[in-house]
């Protein structure tokens, strides 16, 4: 059964309203018609049997016929704190981690951070990034869309990780690796929140990496080989899922 948004703004009672352009992919490309069923999710963890119905206007109405509690969000909230990387990277970075099952994504631009945003440019990626996200939910099926939080420092991101389980990834660090932390700490709660931090396509600064240490933020390696900032978080969220039993 085909999947889409519905912005929970747009349900009235028994009947949503499909917005005009997953209208069009309704009704032009999937040319489904009256009567036939969709489903629908509102980014807050219920999920909807629709049945449509026909055109208003700017959208597409349908009736609910049945309301799903999905309980499938991952025990552990696990936030990715990604410094921007070039081109459209971030667009991969985030539709992965929302599969993977990442809470919270942290974009945040650091000492060696190549991309310099304007605040209207930054809106407008920000705003992508969310859209990306929804659509992640829409093939992964996630009911809960993971908040994109707005760009911030590095500076800010080491304040919102204290008093957390946090491990910045640094492939010069060759003593401590990721598996030593989560063996550690993986008995613990498994509601806690777990923070990545991964920096952009110049790594992290030897400054970061100490500031880091001082908030005792654990500076961890992956292993011999460097990987791509886009490769990094995601092979990192992968692994920490698996090992608190929500991927494998």
């Amino acid at each position: 059964m085909h999947r889409f948004f519905i912005y929970p703004d747009n349900i009235r009672g028994n009947q949503v309203i499909i917005d005009d352009k997953q209208a069009r992919h309704v009704e032009k490309v999937l040319r489904l018609k009256p009567g036939d069923y969709i489903q629908g999710f509102d980014g807050t963890g219920r999920e909807y049997i629709l049945k449509l119905n026909g055109n208003i206007n700017r959208g597409l109405s349908a009736d609910i016929q049945d309301i799903i509690d999905n309980n499938n969000e991952p025990l552990l909230r696990l936030h990715l704190a990604q410094g921007l990387a070039k081109g459209d990277k971030m667009n991969t970075i985030v539709q992965k981690a929302v599969e993977i099952g990442v809470n919270t994504i942290h974009p945040f631009i650091s000492e060696h951070t190549v991309v310099q945003l304007e605040q209207f440019k930054a809106e407008r990626k920000l705003e992508k990034w969310r859209t990306v996200a929804t659509e992640a939910c829409k093939q992964c099926g996630r009911s809960i869309i993971p908040e994109i939080q707005p760009i911030k420092s590095f500076a800010r991101l080491l304040f919102e990780s204290e008093n957390k389980l946090a491990i910045m990834l640094y492939e010069k660090e060759e003593q401590l690796r990721l598996r030593d932390i989560l063996k550690k700490n993986i008995k613990k709660d498994k509601n806690r929140a777990v923070f990545i931090l991964v920096g952009p396509e110049g790594g992290f600064s030897l400054c970061e990496v100490a500031a880091a240490r001082k908030k005792d933020i654990n500076v961890a390696g992956l292993g011999p080989r460097i990987l791509r900032t886009e490769t990094a978080g995601i092979a990192a969220s992968s692994i920490i899922m698996y090992e608190y039993g929500d991927l494998g």
